[in-house]
């Protein structure tokens, strides 16, 4: 599907939501943009502290898979 294509049937798909709905969605993406935002300060705060926890988290995933 191209851009053209996507962008028109995200706007039919936006002017057939409901008022209700159209709020659900914009509530959805205030939160994941919270979140991320979030995610930001935490790593402008403390870089190192950041990227210790993530990386561990990553090595701890990384050995599940060797072990199986």
């Amino acid at each position: 599907m191209s851009k053209k294509s996507k962008k028109t049937s995200l706007h039919k798909t936006e002017k057939s939501l409901t008022r209700e709905e159209k709020l659900e969605r914009e509530n959805e993406l205030l939160r994941l943009e919270n979140s991320y935002l979030k995610k930001v300060k935490a790593f402008q705060e403390n870089p190192n502290a950041y990227l210790e926890k993530h990386k561990q988290r990553w090595y701890a995933n990384l050995n599940k898979k060797d072990s199986k």
